[in-house]
């Protein structure tokens, strides 16, 4: 049987696992600082967007690149999640998925609609979680 502070301390992680990418979704939909979105990410994290014919990014400077031309090219980004599940939770790891529809418009006035699954690895570092992989499948077929 697990203590009341275990069960407590569950509660918290869990918390906070879905406030790592409720954070990451509201920082790339400002369009206003790459940095508060790499700071959901651990240094080594790696980012595969391959399911929806993106490519695959690891480590911080890689994802600096990536954003910073996504922020770049974008005038609007709109991002809803629902169905957040965590798969796996140890002391200093888990995996959760969660769904997404995603949504914005190009500078040139070009639309993006997607519906994908993101599956999540988190890491603790420090008192804080951070994903540590991130991959998209998609759930509707892409146009």
């Amino acid at each position: 049987m697990t203590t009341l502070e275990q069960r407590i301390q569950s509660i918290e992680d869990r918390q906070a696992l879905q406030e790592v990418i409720t954070n990451y979704l509201v920082a790339v939909d400002d369009l206003a600082s790459v940095e508060a979105v790499l700071d959901c990410f651990t240094e080594d994290a790696v980012f595969d967007m391959t399911g929806i014919n993106y490519p695959s990014f690891s480590g911080l400077p890689a994802l600096r690149e990536f954003f910073t031309g996504v922020f770049a090219s974008m005038s609007h980004h709109a991002h809803y999640a629902t169905n957040f599940k965590i798969d796996s939770l140890q002391q200093d790891s888990a995996a959760a998925r969660t769904h997404v529809i995603g949504m914005g418009v190009t500078n040139e006035g070009d639309e993006v609609l997607f519906y994908l699954q993101y599956h999540l690895g988190y890491r603790r570092s420090g008192d804080h979680w951070k994903i540590s992989s991130f991959r998209g499948q998609s759930l509707m077929p892409l146009d």
